[in-house]
């Protein structure tokens, strides 16, 4: 490794690691995990760029010619969707590590980042979907825009912004693909940069603090660590592409929506909500859930310290928030793969 390559990773990391650190239950990885998915679509990223055109007339052909045809073309994009997919589930997964081992406490400002950190990659996702111009996706987009509308006051503004317009057109697919493969990227980019800065800064991983507990210099130990994960998780992506396909479907079609239409799979937890109640569904509860987790840093008055899992006294707070996942998981499934033709529900036995 150069000087270089070890200055660079000396700035992320402190000289010395606690060995609870190099424990793989102390953090289940999920943290580099993310930054490995974060890498994979950056580089995929710029090589669909080169062959994608966002114009309504030919961006279907365009996407099945990189699919069919463009050699390595499927490998290319299906390891695209899956990292992409596998982001969220990771930093959900990494919030909630967070949120269980109460590390945000005096780190209020890096969970903050994190939360922007997941919002940025919500709306990548939301804008990448609609980029194969395919029936499902056409529809998803726009039912995931009307939910935007249900957001208070800023709803209207955000449903435009994000259609170009009133409906899904042509306007749409040009502002998704300039949001998703000009600006997003740099913010990711801004705010991960952000988060790392401010986790170095606050000295590491957030941990009870133990005067006899033994420490190891974080090279090579750490990076070793942090490679295997690294490693693991991209050969499970390449592993995956094999059997699951990006999908594309037929062409949109504006003219014939599918029944029912639904959102994109992370947002169809919120069309179950709206099913049933447009006002709690589509605002209270958001809104509740917004507030929730941005201000649980400065509600929570628990006297342990951060880092330490389901701490005893922490127990109120971790079971609210193993609820609302829950329930999230629970809607999403039920909107997903039990509702049918007119949002009715289709019971598995």
């Amino acid at each position: 490794m150069s000087g270089k390559s070890r200055n660079f990773f000396n700035h992320l990391h402190s000289g010395q690691v606690r060995l609870r650190v190099l424990h793989p239950l102390t953090t289940c990885g999920f943290g580099i995990a993310a930054l490995t998915c974060l890498g994979t679509l950056f580089v995929t990223g710029f090589t669909l760029f080169l062959y994608y055109v966002p114009d309504h007339a030919q961006a279907y052909e365009r996407i099945l010619h990189i699919s069919t045809t463009l050699h390595f073309g499927r490998l290319i994009r299906n390891l695209h969707y899956l990292s992409a997919n596998a982001l969220l589930v990771l930093a959900v997964l990494h919030l909630s590590r967070i949120f269980f081992m109460g590390s945000y406490k005096k780190r209020r400002r890096n969970w903050i980042y994190g939360l922007v950190l997941l919002l940025l990659i919500l709306f990548a996702n939301f804008t990448g979907y609609l980029l194969p111009w395919d029936q499902i996706s056409y529809w998803a987009v726009k039912v995931g825009a009307s939910l935007a509308s249900y957001f208070p006051i800023l709803g209207p503004t955000l449903q435009t912004f994000l259609l170009g317009g009133l409906q899904v057109g042509p306007e749409t697919l040009v502002r998704s693909f300039a949001l998703h493969a000009g600006v997003l990227p740099f913010l990711l980019l801004a705010f991960v940069s952000l988060h790392l800065w401010r986790l170095r800064k606050d000295g590491g991983l957030a941990l009870p603090e133990v005067a006899d507990e033994q420490r190891l210099p974080a090279a090579p130990w750490l990076y070793r660590l942090e490679a295997a994960v690294a490693m693991t998780v991209l050969a499970t992506l390449i592993g995956l592409t094999q059997v699951i396909n990006a999908p594309i479907f037929e062409r949109a079609d504006p003219a014939h929506p599918p029944n029912p239409a639904k959102a994109p799979w992370y947002f169809v937890g919120f069309q179950e909500l709206v099913s049933y109640s447009a006002v709690i569904g589509g605002i209270l509860i958001p809104v509740l859930l917004a507030a929730f987790l941005l201000l649980v840093p400065f509600l929570d008055r628990s006297r342990s310290c951060g880092g330490q899992w389901f701490s005893a006294d922490r127990r109120r707070w971790n079971l609210a928030f193993a609820l609302l996942l829950l329930s999230q998981v629970v809607l999403i499934i039920i909107g997903h793969f039990l509702r049918g033709p007119n949002w009715q529900l289709l019971l598995p036995f």
